[in-house]
């Protein structure tokens, strides 16, 4: 037997056991989890341990006059309002005060917070913008709808985000935009009716909640632990209050606004 034949065997001898080994080793390795693909030292919220905060908003003192909105320059604006169009800038009912944007502030840091899967809502009916005040996590979908039989105009007026001015026809298409950064009270308004505004909160969470026409709130889905929550108004200004949540329970947080002092 020559000598390059038996080289040429044990070559093809290594190359079998090496390339078997590797095979070997690459079967028993298991494939990446899910959860090797989670932030470094983050947990994931257990749903069975959740609570909540609930709480209300009161309006102490004198509340302002609402003031009325001549819509009569588009006459398709009249159709499907009745009465008298009142601002909502401040909207007071016995007391409570609604429109208060409140959203977990602090307290979410070893957490993997989850994200939306579904878009926030705007839509334009009555030519006024439905909801007055909208909370949405950065980088959620903004869909948003024009139900009137008039033009609209959706041109909100960022700090934080870019600027964008887009015409939208009557009951035309939808349109879906997002923000990126977080920002409070980041108004939208309509050039074509100029009484038309709201205000959108960009959060890194999805815990928040706007206070309905009796004041109340509640914030769902909240694993045990310390939390700051912050209430915002978009004329009287901000509020902190220290929360804590325990396994499974609601916890209570209340707050108060009055107007400015002049």
């Amino acid at each position: 037997m020559s000598r390059n034949f038996f080289f040429l065997t044990a070559h093809v001898f290594l190359v079998s056991i090496l390339f078997i080994s590797g095979c070997a080793k690459n079967s028993s390795e298991p494939p990446p989890s899910a959860s090797s693909k989670q932030p470094a030292g983050k947990i994931a919220i257990d749903p069975s341990t959740t609570g909540a905060i609930r709480g209300n908003v009161k309006f102490t003192g004198a509340a302002p006059p609402r003031a009325e909105i001549d819509m009569t320059m588009d006459p398709a604006c009249g159709f499907g309002n009745k009465g008298p169009q009142l601002a909502e800038s401040v909207i007071v009912n016995q007391g409570e005060l609604q429109n208060v944007f409140v959203y977990v502030k602090d307290g979410l840091g070893r957490y993997i917070i989850p994200k939306p899967n579904q878009p926030a809502v705007l839509d334009q009916l009555g030519c006024r913008y439905r909801p007055h005040v909208l909370g949405m996590v950065a980088g959620q979908t903004l869909h948003i709808l024009n139900s009137d039989n008039t033009e609209h105009n959706v041109h909100p007026i960022p700090q934080n985000n870019p600027q964008w001015n887009e015409s939208q026809m009557p009951r035309g298409e939808p349109k879906e935009r997002t923000f990126t950064n977080p920002e409070l009270m980041l108004p939208i308004t309509c050039n074509q009716h100029p009484w038309m505004k709201m205000y959108v909160n960009v959060v890194e969470n999805p815990f928040f909640a706007v206070s309905d026409g009796q004041g109340n709130f509640e914030i769902s889905g909240l694993p045990p632990g310390d939390y700051t929550i912050e209430a915002v108004h978009e004329k009287l200004g901000t509020q902190e209050k220290k929360v804590t949540v325990a396994a499974k329970q609601t916890a209570n947080a209340n707050f108060s606004f009055s107007a400015p002092q002049k």
